[in-house]
């Protein structure tokens, strides 16, 4: 399965989103596609969206970036999971684009929560 990971460059997204994700061998099954992970350039173009099968958005701080992204795959049809941080809540339009919005409280949480859902896909 290919998932896609969108979040806001403004949060810690290495410690946060992308070491507990690859720390964990359940995800070696699947192609995690972590868009700042070897450098902070971006090359996904229009077409590589529609190539995801999932799409797991932080959404705890807002971003243009992520909208729009979120835009793209919510045109393509693909199933779109977003997070916050416990407390949180993502913009009215995030919300109405996405299939569900989802509380965590830390990153045990947060990939324990995308683990399950993939195993439901």
């Amino acid at each position: 399965m290919r998932i896609y990971i969108a979040h806001p460059t403004s949060i810690d997204y290495e410690n946060e989103i992308y070491k507990p994700l690859r720390n964990d061998n359940f995800f070696l099954a699947h192609e995690l596609i972590l868009p700042h992970e070897n450098d902070d350039s971006i090359n996904n173009s229009r077409e590589d969206y529609k190539s995801y099968d999932i799409v797991i958005a932080e959404c705890s701080e807002p971003s243009i970036g992520v909208g729009i992204e979120l835009g793209w795959l919510y045109d393509d049809k693909k199933p779109i999971y977003c997070f916050v941080k416990s407390g949180l809540y993502p913009s009215s339009a995030v919300a109405s684009i996405v299939e569900k919005v989802i509380e965590y409280n830390d990153e045990q949480d947060f990939v324990s929560i995308i683990k399950a859902i993939i195993e439901e896909c």
